[in-house]
């Protein structure tokens, strides 16, 4: 204990920060995890459904209503005006506000137009615009104690803020039983929304109410081209919800978002590595030590594939966790969902050198392509095959979206950073195991044996993975 306490003393901010921010991160989505085979059981299959819809819709809408202020923008302001950052701030609070205003004014004012199309109630609506209203608060304070490598604070408010949201929730649906969707909704935004209010007076306080409107422009042409690609990698990632929901009905929406909340948890894993990968693919990108590069990020890609392949295996038994028995049909659908989330890592490596060379517009092609590509074919299949389709729709237009950054990737650079072939062959290993193990979730004896089978391999090479990790440690300093 003495030596791990030592070793936190003398570890550098940026990297207790790169370690505290991924607890929170792991905390956080462990939560969602944790809180939903509470609410399956708590609500029906169409009631989970319908709050999956508002969740979608919410994010989807939030896109235009709160412009993606807390994205990169935002760091680049604090940046360019580091002198005055309580200023910048709180300008950016009220653009964020007056885009949500205009956006809120069209929205409510057509609802009897697109009321019947969204599935919401209008108290949903206008609890979902105060949410746009006031979210950008934390966002922002948020942002900047990242950027400021300022963790303590930044952990204890949010693990708060995400901890007493769900509690609430729960007690409100015990509270409302008549009413269940409102009580999960307005217990657990509620309090988030307090939170929001407290960090949106606070960045007030700390401005003194001074508002310079050169920002807005810095900000709005900034993330104004951005857009479209925002919007496109929520539709690739959360459109399918929608689209089952309004193509077929609430209830396979639930089983889908079931699954989807399993596939993804492996992205938890991707989200860490890409973390420190991000900043040592542009450190070696300006000094054009492309090999470097490939060295530690092919090994880091056949670690997230066994992760890929471990949560394939035990997919029954994660849905049996997670939610009643009427979900265990979700279960087919997790191998392709887990497929495309696989190939989101591919796009990670190869939008990581594009970005350093500054042509995002490649980036925004890939998954402008790859979201229209998913619309069309969810369109097309889930009629025909139900919510399963949509985990098979969703792994082609991941591998559309990787494939155009990949040939974006050899176009701005004029040739691949990493070993194609071993890249290729790993993401047909992940594929191939991934969709033959779907027809076996009735045998468990053959799934335990697999993994019994590549537990050995692991072991018999682990001293090779430990040295392997301890390079990629040496070679990335700030890699949890």
């Amino acid at each position: 204990m003495k030596k791990l306490i030592n070793l936190w003393i003398n570890t550098s901010a940026p990297a207790k920060a790169s370690i505290v921010f991924l607890f929170v991160s792991i905390v956080q989505k462990g939560l969602a995890y944790i809180t939903t085979p509470v609410y399956t059981n708590l609500l029906t299959t169409d009631d989970y459904g319908k709050v999956a819809v508002f969740l979608t819709w919410f994010q989807l809408i939030g896109v235009v209503a709160m412009f993606s202020l807390q994205a990169g923008v935002f760091n680049n302001g604090m940046l360019e005006y580091k002198q005055d950052r309580d200023g910048y701030m709180f300008s950016m609070l009220m653009l964020s506000n007056v885009i949500t205003i205009i956006t809120g004014s069209v929205f409510i004012g057509g609802y009897g137009i697109w009321g019947k199309y969204i599935k919401l109630d209008m108290p949903l609506v206008l609890l979902m615009f105060a949410l746009f209203f006031t979210q950008p608060a934390m966002n922002f304070w948020q942002s900047r104690k990242r950027f400021e490598f300022k963790y303590k604070i930044l952990a204890i408010a949010t693990l708060s803020s995400c901890i007493l949201s769900p509690i609430i929730a729960v007690v409100c649906i015990f509270l409302f039983p008549s009413n269940k969707i409102y009580a999960r909704l307005f217990g657990a935004e509620c309090v988030l929304i307090a939170f929001y209010l407290f960090f949106y007076v606070y960045i007030i306080v700390k401005a003194n109410g001074k508002l310079n409107t050169s920002y807005w422009k810095f900000a709005f042409l900034f993330n104004l081209p951005l857009l479209p690609h925002y919007l496109s990698n929520f539709l690739l990632n959360s459109s399918d919800k929608l689209m089952i929901s309004y193509l077929i009905n609430d209830t396979q929406a639930a089983f889908y978002n079931v699954a989807y909340a399993v596939g993804t948890v492996v992205s938890i894993v991707w989200s860490a590595i890409n973390t420190s990968l991000l900043p040592f693919t542009y450190e070696n990108c300006e000094k054009k030590n492309y090999k470097r590069i490939s060295d530690i990020t092919i090994p880091l890609i056949l670690i997230y594939s066994a992760a890929c392949l471990m949560i394939v295996l035990f997919v029954p038994e994660i849905i049996y966790i997670m939610a009643p028995k009427e979900y265990s049909i979700a279960i087919y659908v997790v191998p392709p969902i887990i497929g495309g989330v696989f190939f989101q890592s591919l796009y990670y490596i190869f939008a990581n050198a594009i970005y350093y060379y500054k042509k995002p517009k490649y980036v925004m092609y890939a998954s402008f392509t790859a979201a229209i590509c998913n619309l069309i074919l969810n369109y097309i299949f889930i009629p025909k095959f139900g919510f399963i389709a949509a985990g098979y729709t969703t792994l082609v237009s991941f591998i559309i979206q990787v494939l155009i950054d990949y040939f974006a990737m050899r176009k701005v650079l004029g040739f691949s950073i990493y070993n194609d072939k071993f890249l290729m062959v790993v993401s047909l290993v992940v594929i191939g195991i991934s969709l033959v193990i779907n027809f076996t979730y009735n045998c468990s004896f053959i799934r335990y044996g697999i993994f019994a089978t590549l537990l050995a391999i692991l072991l018999f090479k682990r001293q090779y993975i430990i040295s392997l990790l301890k390079k990629i440690r040496s070679q990335v300093p700030n890699c949890a």
